[in-house]
């Protein structure tokens, strides 16, 4: 297995962007029968004599999925609770204006892509599984460094996102995407990388001293390890930055070892990500 070593601590420039409050839609985007497209022309008469290109930049769009959840946010439409995303979002996905789709959750608990790109070369491989893979911010990259990723995650909007972003970045090829559960999955996946990246509970794990992942998650951090050894020992687990390392180190008992990296962008501790199996750095 192909591996490449990082130092702990990566930087990224930032990145400028102009601020687009009127985008328009990919035709690709409207062709999934799961969600409705609904536009609202915000011109009037006066246009007349403008051309349909110039027509279309001043077109809002909103994108609902059948549940009524919005997946296509603007400056005007993104939430109070989640706009400080928003400046962020070319951090999330450098081709957002390209028509990227995210649900509400997406906004904090996708993968940056800086740090997904990082993450994708170290778990470069044939086969991997995305267990928890959301709206595809680190499915879209592992697609770039494996043969085949196994994208699942349980929430079917999450899948119709990920989907429409893997077409985006030109990977949709490459990624197969399972609706369903993890854990009733597992004795049928096949794969040499198991990538886990389970719900933290929303962005209030930042108030934590310390991030328990046995008990403050919905789904039991240690058990989720163990389940996965199952398929293979080569595991990455991102988790929050205030989780105690050694909490990752005890999963895999005594005697055995994992490597745990810390990870910076902008001089900012970002997230932990650890690795197990043949993914952990040989120092001998």
């Amino acid at each position: 297995m192909k591996r490449k070593n990082y130092s702990q601590k990566e930087t990224q420039e930032t990145q400028v962007h102009q601020v687009l409050d009127l985008l328009d839609l990919p035709e690709k985007c409207t062709q999934d029968k799961k969600r409705r497209v609904l536009t609202e022309n915000i011109f009037d008469n006066s246009n007349e004599g403008e051309s349909h290109e110039e027509l279309k930049k001043i077109k809002k769009i909103t994108i609902i999925d059948k549940r009524e959840r919005l997946l296509r946010y603007t400056i005007n439409n993104i939430p109070k609770r989640i706009k400080k995303y928003w400046v962020k979002r070319f951090d999330l996905f450098y081709n957002y204006d390209e028509g990227i789709l995210m649900d509400e959750e997406g906004w904090y608990s996708v993968t940056p892509e800086a740090i997904a790109t990082q993450i994708a070369e170290r778990c470069r491989c044939d086969v991997i599984i995305d267990a928890f893979c959301g709206v595809g911010g680190n499915a879209i990259q592992f697609a770039k460094t494996c043969q085949k990723v196994i994208a699942i995650d349980i929430d079917e909007t999450k899948i119709i996102c990920a989907k429409n972003n893997a077409q985006i970045y030109g990977v949709e090829d490459r990624i197969e995407f399972i609706l369903g559960d993890y854990f009733k999955l597992i004795p049928k996946l096949k794969a040499d990388v198991v990538f886990l990246s389970p719900p933290w509970g929303g962005p209030s794990y930042r108030k934590q001293k310390v991030f328990n992942l046995k008990t403050m998650m919905s789904i039991n951090g240690e058990k989720l390890y163990h389940e996965t050894t199952k398929i293979t020992n080569n595991i990455s687990y991102y988790v929050p930055r205030n989780t105690n390392p050694q909490q990752l180190a005890n999963f895999i008992g005594n005697g055995k070892t994992c490597e745990v990296q810390q990870i910076y962008v902008d001089g900012i501790f970002k997230a932990q990500v650890a690795y197990y199996g043949d993914l952990k750095c040989n120092d001998e």
